[in-house]
């Protein structure tokens, strides 16, 4: 059998980016009714399952969910619209009033009336001056011996407009949106009948490999656009009551019809609430006599507005989205473009679907890094790219927010050492300049000098017996977090010392008089802190009496027993990850060292 080597075929993601795109627009007439069939199957799933467990077969009640929500839906369009005809036929006999408002704006204004007197002075002379006079018109047109022949008569064909073409033309205006609306219902009811041969096709196009990884990606899409739409409807809800209410205490015709008008403009990002004031205010505009109605109705709805999108969405929906505020206001422009007035109902629960996609999909990570609300990148990169950029109080500021109300060993563990390890790597790899180097080493010492006097973490009151000597293991990396790991035993009640880096550690510690009872940290920064460690740890056994020996692989990564099984055995010490584990260590190697009270009160049974 001949062996298929033909290259795979890849696709640039900008090309990529551009035919998708494409399809969007030219195939909207067809995706549009899908993508609100496709929501609508999310936000009715629940009410059919519901049905199906009071013993409903599940076609029947598909048809019966879907029905009732259209009957609810034209009710409610049936009222607005019945009551928008009856005020909008009752306003001219309050123009009197609108007019009166626009002569006293203008008289306010003198300036503004001054201009626009102007303005008219200036179009009246135009037309005077270019339309000829009624004489002139009346004269019949002269015509010298030598002028040109007559110019010919313009002659404009007008269509008639008969019957049979206005009733072809209000059709089509008519049957466009309930074609459209048939097509979602069709598209609805087949989704709600089978979702479960929809959901396992979609699985085997994806692929059997990637089971697990499209499981999850349709579980999460599904639960984050469910919530979303029922948390938006709630909001929704709970923006058309108080806006009723506020409309019904200041006396405004109709404020059931602005409250449910407002519910379902809402809907549309930002464009919605607008819409949904201006009606309102132009009623009272016309209604009332003074200015203190409209006005109240415009606070009451910027207010309302302010309030909901700032506060009360954000803590209801805004996890469940997983966007970030900007990619929402992006996606509102980019699907509005893309789509239509249509694209701006649709933007958030499409864009809530991309990014799960790019969440679950390494190829399209960057769809989740472009529009997610997750941090993009650690504690720690943070605060050592700002050290990177020179910029000390910056890195000042991030760590203090960063770290904000936790204990200073876990901010030291979490994002300053390592810190101190990416600069460590990018030294030993040519890409840190000695300038940044020095930056770097001299901010964080006072950095941790600030932290430490501030900490609030109080004294040991017992001094304990066990000595603990903190040893770098190579360079000033590794002196920085030696001293850490010395204060924090200190803070403990350990007589903690640190030592500067040294050619022969053992010899310093046998000049102190070292023995069995006390304990060597070895502070040890990656990335060599296997290879600097060990030699380390075979210095101080080589000279005389060996201590026992905390090997501190600072960020090392200790979720493997084998391989911490393996550290161990190689360096002949105790292995931990992080300064709590050393402190900690070192407390279980000072409790175990504690004499038993031989008058057995508190002897353990």
């Amino acid at each position: 059998m001949a062996r298929d080597n033909a290259p795979a075929v890849t696709v640039s993601p900008v090309l990529g980016l551009v035919v998708a795109i494409a399809i969007l627009y030219f195939a909207r007439a067809l995706l549009i009714p899908v993508a609100f069939a496709l929501l609508l199957a999310f936000l009715l799933t629940p009410m059919v399952k519901r049905l199906e467990s009071w013993k409903i077969p599940r076609a029947p009640a598909s048809v019966l969910v879907l029905v009732a929500a259209s009957a609810l839906v034209c009710v409610g369009g049936y009222f607005v619209t019945s009551q928008l005809i009856s005020i909008a036929g009752n306003l001219p006999q309050f123009s009197g009033r609108l007019n009166a408002k626009i002569d006293a704006l203008r008289g306010r204004s003198s300036g503004l009336g001054q201009v626009i007197s102007e303005v008219e002075d200036i179009g009246r002379e135009v037309t005077e001056k270019t339309s000829p006079s009624p004489a002139e018109q009346a004269k019949p047109p002269q015509r010298s011996a030598a002028s040109s022949p007559p110019e010919p008569l313009r002659v404009e064909l007008v269509e008639s407009h008969n019957v049979i073409q206005a009733i072809r033309d209000y059709s089509g205006m008519v049957l466009r949106p309930l074609g459209t609306a048939g097509l979602i219902a069709v598209f609805t009811v087949f989704m709600l009948i089978d979702r479960e041969n929809l959901r396992y096709r979609v699985l085997r196009l994806m692929g059997q490999q990637k089971l697990q990884a499209t499981t999850m990606a349709m579980d999460d899409a599904g639960q984050r656009v469910s919530r979303y739409v029922l948390m938006q409807f709630c909001v929704n809800a709970a923006f058309g009551t108080v806006i009723a209410l506020g409309l019904y205490f200041l006396g405004v015709p109709s404020p059931l019809l602005w409250g449910v008008l407002g519910l379902f403009l809402r809907f549309a990002p930002y464009i919605g609430p607008v819409i949904a004031g201006f009606l309102p205010f132009a009623v009272t505009l016309a209604v009332t006599d003074g200015w203190r109605t409209p006005l109240l109705v415009v606070a009451l709805f910027s207010i309302t507005e302010i309030i909901i999108a700032n506060f009360i969405e954000p803590m209801l929906y805004g996890i469940h989205t997983g966007l970030s505020a900007v990619a929402v206001l992006v996606s509102a422009v980019f699907w509005t473009v893309v789509w239509g007035p249509v694209g701006l109902v649709l933007a958030t629960p499409m864009t809530v679907c991309l990014t799960v996609l790019g969440r679950h999909t390494p190829q399209l990570e960057f769809l989740n890094i472009i529009l997610g609300d997750e941090p993009v990148l650690t504690p720690a990169t943070i605060f050592y790219q700002r050290l990177l950029a020179l910029d000390q109080q910056d890195a000042l500021n991030v760590l203090e927010n960063l770290g904000k109300d936790k204990p200073l060993i876990e901010v030291v563990d979490e994002i300053v050492v390592p810190a101190l390890a990416m600069a460590e790597r990018d030294r030993h790899t040519g890409q840190l300049e000695p300038r940044r180097e020095d930056f770097v080493v001299e901010t964080v010492n006072e950095f941790v000098t600030e932290l430490a006097e501030s900490e609030s973490m109080p004294v040991a009151s017992q001094v304990r017996q066990t000595r603990v000597f903190c040893i770098p293991a190579h360079d000033a990396a590794d002196e920085i977090v030696a001293a850490m790991c010395a204060h924090f035993l200190t803070r403990e009640g350990f007589p903690a010392i640190t030592f500067p880096v040294s050619d022969s550690p053992g010899e310093l510690i046998q000049n102190l008089g070292g023995g069995p009872d006390d304990v060597v940290c070895i502070s040890a920064v990656p990335p060599f802190s296997g290879g600097n460690a060990r030699k380390v740890s075979r210095s101080i056994q080589e000279h005389g009496s060996a201590p026992r020996i905390i090997a501190g692989m600072w960020t090392h990564d200790s979720s493997s027993p084998a391989h911490v099984e393996r550290l161990t055995k190689a360096l002949n010490a105790t292995v931990v990850s992080s300064l709590a584990q050393a402190v900690a260590e070192v407390r279980a190697i000072d409790q175990a060292a504690e004499p038993v009270p031989e008058d057995g009160a508190s002897r353990a049974t």
